[in-house]
């Protein structure tokens, strides 16, 4: 099991993050948004994430902070650069998928623990496979990416 120390510690509060990119990718979005002050994330960890401006409906009905987990995760000179699968389901959603390169991103994270090291598992659990489906598939792309920079 992971440790807390194990876990990529998020700072305080939200924070505001660029759109670099948000592209299709089968039925979903792609975002690609820029964290210049946030940690790496760990495989398994997750984001709160909301337009930077704040949202609502034209009546003023506040959207809540949608949880999304990072489908990659990459250092780069100005921070980490985050991919976040995305799916339109419902205005929230939609105004997510909307964004274009420049907007702004608030995000809270990275939140949550991360998976196990399958080394820190039973003998057993090694050359398991990975299986996911749908917006679920998310997590586990970045799990893969780590467990094939292992060997």
């Amino acid at each position: 099991m992971s440790s807390e120390r194990d876990r990529a510690a998020a700072p305080i509060g939200a924070r505001k993050c660029e759109i670099l990119a948000n592209s299709d990718s089968g039925s979903y979005r792609l975002i690609t948004a820029l964290d210049r002050s946030g940690p790496l994330p760990e495989p398994g960890q997750f984001y709160m994430l909301t337009t930077a401006d704040g949202w609502g409906s034209e009546l003023g009905r506040p959207y809540l902070p949608r949880a999304f987990s990072f489908a990659q995760a990459t250092p780069a000179n100005e921070g980490v650069q985050l991919g976040l699968l995305a799916e339109d389901v419902g205005p929230g959603t939609a105004t997510l998928c909307r964004l274009s390169p420049g907007d702004g991103l608030r995000v809270t994270g990275p939140l949550g623990s991360s998976f196990s090291d399958p080394n820190q598992l039973t003998e057993a659990a090694r050359g398991a496979i990975l299986v996911g489906g749908g917006i679920g598939v998310a997590p586990l792309a970045a799990l893969r990416a780590r467990l094939r920079e292992g060997g």
